[in-house]
């Protein structure tokens, strides 16, 4: 359970971002040794702001989970894009240099454009294909020039236990399946799917390694969204209910968005395996999070219970859909 985050106290790390999916998992890891902030307890873009925030609790370490995420607003809202992905890490970074103070960035896959198709490394060139890519680029240039010991990880598609703000892919298809129709779901379109709590132990294991600079960590091994969906629907608990339906391959161009996605988005981890720090393989990270949904009765229920951090309600909602998912006979998006 996290601290009362209005109280002057000694933490050693400060999370920023705690209702995201990241922020909250992590929160969860640290307990009593963290302090957890929202989006309404801090502008991160407010340096008058931030430094007070960064005196009064006083971390050794800032982990900033906090970003502008929804990737379409990005796309034709830059100023929302620009706030949350570039100025804020900028403030932050400027912040922690000032008063050395450890920081670790939290990035995308979304800065590569997908065009390869081995696993992207942290050597690899960045392109990105929307603002939103642009923007993380961007955010990680900026704290890398400020703050060089900084720790900037890159991830990609991840999901976990939902804040009031947020859905993930899993939960997605669950709602889907109420639909009338087999499941449509983009069969080209790959990348690592990540576990938030796998992907906080994983920060965290590097942060106690000493790591700085630029690290790729993910779900272990390479996923298309079908593939995904159909491990989602696999699960025992799954298969003799409404939820065993019929997925079937599709194309990500069949579900246009305001946003380019990269096709091809998994990581190479390979940086942080030779610090000793490695994830599951993606699919014990989907069985976990399925287990933890059930627990519950209800697939769309935020199952972190008294660990939620102060400020973030538990979550309960229906998910919207995606680029690359769609539900019904016979249709595109």
């Amino acid at each position: 359970m996290c601290h009362n985050h209005r109280m002057n106290h000694l933490t050693p790390f400060l999370i920023l971002g705690a209702c995201g999916m990241l922020g909250r998992a992590t929160a969860s890891l640290l307990g009593e040794k963290a302090t957890a902030l929202t989006f309404a307890d801090l502008d991160i873009t407010d340096p008058v702001a931030v430094a007070a925030a960064l005196s009064r609790h006083r971390a050794a370490t800032l982990i900033n989970c906090a970003a502008a995420t929804d990737v379409d607003r990005c796309q034709t809202d830059h100023a929302y894009a620009n706030a949350g992905n570039v100025d804020g890490p900028q403030c932050l970074a400027e912040a922690c240099a000032k008063r050395g103070i450890r920081m670790v960035h939290v990035s995308t896959d979304f800065v590569f454009d997908g065009t390869k198709r081995a696993p992207y490394t942290e050597e690899d060139e960045p392109a990105p294909l929307g603002y939103y890519g642009l923007s993380k680029l961007r955010g990680e240039a900026a704290v890398r020039e400020l703050l060089p010991e900084a720790l900037v990880v890159r991830t990609s598609w991840v999901y976990g236990p939902v804040g009031p703000t947020s859905s993930n892919f899993p939960l997605k298809v669950l709602e889907w399946t109420r639909r009338p129709g087999p499941l449509r779901v983009a069969v080209d379109q790959l990348g690592s799917p990540t576990y938030a709590p796998h992907l906080a132990e994983g920060i965290l294991e590097l942060v106690r390694a000493g790591a700085t600079g630029l690290f790729h960590l993910a779900g272990e091994g390479c996923a298309s969204r079908w593939e995904f969906a159909r491990e989602v629907l696999a699960a025992p608990r799954l298969t003799a209910t409404d939820f065993a339906v019929e997925v079937l391959p599709a194309h990500a161009a069949d579900f246009p968005a305001p946003a380019p996605r990269p096709l091809f988005s998994c990581l190479d981890c390979g940086k942080a395996a030779r610090l000793g720090v490695t994830l599951p393989p993606w699919q014990d990270g989907v069985a976990l999070y399925l287990a933890g949904l059930f627990r519950e009765e209800d697939p769309a229920v935020d199952t972190w219970g008294e660990n939620t951090p102060a400020g973030c309600a538990p979550a309960r909602g229906a998910p919207t859909a995606d680029p690359g998912e769609m539900k019904g006979k016979g249709t595109t998006a």
